[in-house]
């Protein structure tokens, strides 16, 4: 029988030497924050940006938080933009950001934000005479993101440090604040296209960046106290000071972007919740194929080890999909036709294909997948588990309802859905205005509005309970707002390293000066 190895016992030296390691290392940590807003045109981003500023000094001890307005960087590189003409400076700044972008990488603004904040901790240690990057408590604003590498960059470098905010207002709201700047209904639409989501690589895709926040807001009047209670909660949220539990809104859309992980579906993976009149989740649904018998398939390790059984997408055919299989069909009969009919030459058919299935309407034919969708089975689900009726029910959903789902949706008698990821294919407003609304005020018919509250990703990392826990002698832990530390804090030793990686790629583009220090750790 083999003998187990000795447990060699460490040394009151090495322990101590372990416990001084220890404290050297959280005393590296930093209350340091970065919150980087987003939003689409026309949402009061700055006034956001300026709550943050406000409410972090003011109540949290936060000296300084600096604005960073990626307008700004722009203009230091691109030149100013007229400043009497509105519509003339936000077309200007959206077309010199797309410039930059296309000449310097997508992540070209958000490297810039970075070289900001790396040289103003640069010129903090030079002025107080110091050898080392020490902790400080500090938040820079960034206002706006508009690209989706801009937020990867931030998120490479700062990690949970750096907090995204969502910034959305209702249509109507963001067009009476643009016109309110003198700008005409045509110039309005003009821009909210350009900055929803251009058609090329390198332009702003605010439409896809946006669902990527790690908290949202939906400001849906023109009052300040709105704004300031919901940025109030957020930071004392992230920064301990109180004990915050989700809302029922946030409880449902977590157990919708939990239910949506049970998805195999090779397009995207869809989860929805409904909720009672209460904010009781009584259903949960996601998007799959479904299977006889009832319900949907689902990995099974006992009755079905091998997945033999198993007819998801995946595990036939190669795993091809079945609905892009079909539009390719349509795709080549289409073609097969305008050949036949002389329309085009038969050495112009592979181009006909692409053209066809890239520009045509067929691109967005989602009828022929093999899969419920994810609202289908939350009704489907809800329906068999509380007997119930479904009138007034919410629906907290991840992706924008496609007009197959909006049917059933109203026929449900939900009257509110909550989503968080648009969905450009949906037609469910064009075929339903009778019943269905985006309107916030509009309580005639379903509302289909954008989610507000914590994202699903940060859901469990900040409502759960920190290892220090809540109490100590069976009292709830006062914690001081001016001497609070951030749940997610990062170590002195990181940042400027990480930093100074960007520093280097705007050196070896040519956008600053070498001679500019490229930062480092405790030695550098």
């Amino acid at each position: 029988m083999a003998t187990k190895p000795a447990t060699k016992k460490l040394s009151l030296q090495q322990l101590d030497d372990l416990f001084d390691a220890q404290q050297q290392i959280k005393s590296s940590h930093t209350s340091e924050l970065v919150i980087a807003l987003c939003g689409p045109i026309g949402s009061p981003l700055h006034k956001v940006a300026a709550a943050f500023e406000n409410i972090l000094g003011k109540e949290f001890g936060y000296d300084p938080c600096i604005p960073l307005r990626l307008s700004k960087l722009i203009e230091e590189r691109q030149g100013a933009a007229p400043s009497t003409n509105k519509y003339q400076r936000a077309k200007y700044l959206i077309e010199k950001g797309d410039l930059l972008r296309k000449d310097y990488g997508n992540s070209i603004l958000a490297e810039l934000a970075v070289c900001k904040i790396a040289l103003e901790r640069q010129n903090y240690r030079e002025k107080n005479k110091s050898s080392a990057f020490k902790p400080r408590r500090i938040c820079h604003i960034i206002d706006s993101l508009k690209n989706q590498e801009e937020l990867d960059l931030l998120r490479l470098v700062y990690r949970d440090m750096v907090y995204v905010v969502g910034v959305y207002s209702p249509l109507p709201a963001r067009v009476k604040a643009l016109e309110r700047n003198g700008m005409k209904l045509s110039e309005i639409y003009d821009l909210i296209d350009q900055d929803s989501g251009e058609e090329f690589s390198h332009g702003q895709t605010v439409r896809e960046t946006f669902p990527q926040a790690d908290f949202f807001l939906r400001i849906d009047t023109d009052t300040d106290s709105q704004i300031k209670t919901r940025v109030e909660r957020f930071l004392q949220l992230i920064l301990g000071t109180k004990v915050i539990t989700p809302t029922p809104g946030e409880t449902a859309m977590y157990a919708a972007a939990s239910a949506a992980a049970n998805s195999a579906c090779l397009s995207r993976q869809v989860g929805a919740a409904i909720t009672d009149q209460n904010g009781t989740v009584i259903s949960v649904g996601w998007n799959d194929v479904p299977k006889f018998g009832g319900n949907l398939y689902m990995t099974d390790p006992v009755n079905d080890p091998h997945s033999d059984r198993d007819k998801r997408c995946w595990n036939l055919k190669g795993g091809a999909c079945f609905n892009d299989h079909e539009k390719e069909n349509i795709t080549e009969l289409l073609v097969n036709e305008l050949i036949e009919s002389s329309l085009i030459g038969s050495d112009n058919k592979e181009s006909a294909k692409l053209k066809i299935s890239k520009n045509s309407k067929i691109k967005n034919l989602i009828e022929f997948s093999r899969s419920v969708h994810a609202e289908m089975h939350a009704i489907i689900s809800a329906g068999q588990l509380s007997k119930a009726h479904l009138s007034g029910l919410k629906l907290y959903v991840t992706t924008y309802p496609c007009h197959n789902c909006a049917r059933h949706i109203i026929a449900a008698g939900i009257t509110e859905v909550y989503y968080i990821e648009p969905y450009r294919k949906s037609l469910a407003t064009r075929l339903h205005d009778d019943s269905i609304t985006e309107e916030e005020s509009d309580t005639s018919k379903v509302r289909i509005l954008p989610y507000e509250g914590v994202a699903p990703s940060r859901y469990l990392k900040l409502f759960k309970i920190p290892q220090s826990g809540r109490k100590s002698n069976g009292m709830l832990i006062a914690t001081d707002p001016q001497s609070s530390q951030p749940r997610f804090d990062k170590t002195m030793e990181a940042l400027p390293t990480l930093e100074a990686i960007v520093l280097k790629g705007l050196k070896e583009k040519k956008l600053i000066p070498d001679s500019l220090e490229d930062g480092g750790g405790e030695n550098g």
